[in-house]
């Protein structure tokens, strides 16, 4: 799925460079981390739409890493490379969260493969229901509440706010926006950052009640976070 943002974190510079020149070519936005500290501090700006792990790092190695995030690799897909094609590793970085495993030397097409695999089966969708605090995103209906109030959005407003609640504290630029808008089938032909940045201006009009809020990251982009004062008043249900 091109436009996708993948972390490839790989610590031998000839390896890393040809997949990111590789990825590059097919469409995808790449971030490289050479070990598992400057891959949390990518992670710090930018939500990847999948992380490309290597086993064998300096330091923290991939099995360590996986079972660090446990949280986060429940929303983020992990395709594992090493050099060990044992079973019994192969298995342990699966039951760890990895979402799939790619034994060295491969096959640029077999990874490409893998990753469109991995990514057509994204797991964000998979969950009725989203909750952040006293947000609640009724995936199936399309709704949104803070607490029982339905707050009204219109498609792309609601499309914006599923994409930032998706990983929520972690940073979705523009053009990650404007990628899942398009994958959405909305007519995404019209838009640019100027209307993301009107929409999300209408959305923060609309959460003025909930207990998060969205939050700009200059030069980065946008993200969903507690609120920094959250009102001490609770909606109350329309009768």
């Amino acid at each position: 799925m091109p436009g996708e943002t993948i972390l490839v974190i790989e610590d031998d510079p000839q390896i890393a460079q040809a997949m990111g020149y590789r990825l590059s070519a097919e469409g995808f936005s790449v971030i490289a981390a050479s070990d598992t500290v400057s891959a949390d501090r990518q992670l710090e700006l930018v939500t990847p739409d999948l992380a490309i792990l290597d086993v064998g790092l300096p330091g923290e190695d991939g099995f360590s890493w996986l079972d660090r995030h446990a949280l986060l690799t429940k929303t983020l897909p992990v395709l594992m490379l090493t050099a060990r094609g044992k079973t019994e590793d192969k298995v342990k970085g699966l039951r760890l969260g990895a979402d799939d495993y790619l034994t060295k030397p491969f096959e640029f097409a077999e990874l490409l493969a893998r990753i469109d695999a991995i990514l057509r089966r994204r797991p964000s969708q998979s969950h009725p229901t989203t909750q952040y605090g006293n947000l609640i995103i009724r995936h199936d209906a399309k709704r949104v509440f803070i607490n029982d109030l339905d707050i009204d959005l219109s498609p792309r407003e609601y499309h914006v706010l599923t994409v930032l609640a998706e990983q929520p504290q972690r940073v979705m630029s523009k053009s990650q926006i404007l990628q899942r808008l398009a994958d959405q089938d909305l007519k995404a032909a019209d838009l640019n950052d100027s209307t993301i940045e009107v929409i999300v201006h209408r959305i923060r009009k609309k959460l003025e009640l909930a207990s998060v809020e969205i939050e700009t990251a200059r030069g980065f982009g946008y993200l969903l976070k507690p609120a920094a004062l959250p009102s001490s008043h609770s909606p109350t249900p329309s009768s």
